[in-house]
């Protein structure tokens, strides 16, 4: 019997151990993957046969580092294929040639588009034939770009609504979306950040330099400028093209989106869990462990995600659409609708970046700054010491269970 406790004992004192080496970080789960966590990358591959003429060479240079997917840091990579160098005797042409015979088209050369390798479980994205106007709307779209700056304005999520067709049950989801999003920014906290993990640099504004805010993008499934974005959320996950009802999917950080709310999924508790999830403290820092997947988006994210900054940075010019386009969007929703004047302060300030003020530390910022890091060593070390707890307990569990058998 003793030994049945004491071996009770060292597994619950393992369990405890094993908590404490996951350990919370502070930083909100939003703004730690907008500053840390880098796009996955979608290959884009072209399907042809023999040599490329010099146009459709242009036209696939565009996904190369020096063409547009370069020149706009899309989250791509190009990968050319010559079916007539192809082995099928060869393992490592099999899969590419299975793959070539899925499209189930004799017209070359042909694109598709496959999620990041860590997804291949997903089915490809999409697959279209090689031009200029396709390439544009793998590489961006309007609602992305939209998304993309309010993300960069400081909005703790952006949520896609993607409407099923029967505008009554899309308006339904709507209304209902709206107006639990916005009591979430009423009832909501947002966690305050140990300065131990902004001496670490996990984070580059504490508390003033974050907000609570969320707003919808609606979007249409037969819009033929988003329709390489449609495809990406609806094999976001193995099922969803199964459903045709509205669905609420959160974007956030560089542009991950996380899992769909649907049909009368989309209710109070499952947004109210969601946004709770989103603002709580980034509880693992490794993004794959993570729920969701990244899109894929044209956006200098390394360079516009600064502290410090207090101008509204602006995207540059979508290429490829002619012009301004308009999305059929609702703006982050503020709740001190009594105080206009307040309310357009703060949409107009920078909310991704602490004040200009904080770039000139004062006369104390040194020394917080080095107890902060005094801080952060002295859970590196009870982390460290954790973990060889865990050790130690276990290798005495294994010993005291041989002997006793």
């Amino acid at each position: 019997m003793k030994k049945k406790q004491l071996r009770i004992s060292l597994i619950a004192l393992s369990v405890v151990c094993m908590a404490s080496l996951v350990w919370a970080c502070s930083v909100p789960v939003f703004r730690y993957a907008l500053e840390r966590w880098p796009n996955d990358i979608y290959e884009v591959i072209v399907f042809h046969k023999g040599k490329l003429t010099d146009e459709q060479r242009k036209i696939a240079d565009d996904l190369t580092e020096a063409g547009a997917a370069g020149k706009e840091h899309a989250n791509v990579q190009l990968k050319l294929v010559d079916l007539d160098t192809l082995d099928s005797e060869k393992p490592e042409d099999a899969d590419t040639l299975k793959l070539w015979d899925s499209q189930k088209t004799e017209t070359l050369p042909w694109i598709t588009v496959k999620y990041p390798a860590i997804y291949r479980k997903l089915t490809d994205v999409w697959s279209g034939e090689l031009t200029s106007e396709n390439i544009a709307l793998i590489l961006d779209s309007p609602a992305r770009r939209e998304i993309a700056r309010r993300l960069l304005k400081g909005e703790t999520a952006v949520w896609i609504l993607l409407e099923s067709g029967s505008k009554d049950k899309d308006d339904a989801a709507f209304e209902k979306l709206q107006a639990e999003l916005l009591l979430a920014q009423q009832d909501l906290k947002l966690p305050k950040i140990d300065e131990a993990d902004i001496a670490q640099g996990l984070v580059s504004v504490d508390e003033t330099g974050l907000k609570l805010q969320f707003s919808i993008v609606r979007l249409s499934r037969e819009d033929a400028q988003e329709k390489i974005l449609v495809e990406m959320l609806l094999g976001s996950e193995d099922d969803l093209r199964d459903f045709n009802e509205p669905m609420a999917l959160p974007v956030f950080g560089r542009g991950r989106v996380m899992y769909a709310l649907i049909g009368k999924g989309i209710n109070a508790d499952t947004i109210r869990q969601t946004c709770q999830e989103l603002i709580g403290p980034c509880t693992c820092e490794v993004k794959e462990e993570n729920p969701g997947i990244d899109i894929i988006t044209s956006v200098d994210w390394e360079n516009l995600v600064q502290p410090f900054v207090e101008i509204d940075r602006e995207l540059p010019p979508l290429p490829g659409f002619g012009g301004i386009v308009e999305v059929d969007s609702s703006e982050g929703m503020d709740s001190n609708e009594e105080n206009p004047a307040e309310q357009s302060k703060t949409e107009d300030a920078d909310p991704v970046v602490a004040n200009a003020d904080a770039a000139i530390p004062d006369a104390n910022a040194s020394a917080d700054k080095a107890d902060a890091g005094m801080s952060s060593v002295m859970r590196n070390v009870i982390l460290l010491t954790a973990g060889g707890g865990v050790v130690v307990l276990l290798m005495s569990f294994i010993f005291l269970s041989r002997k006793s058998n």
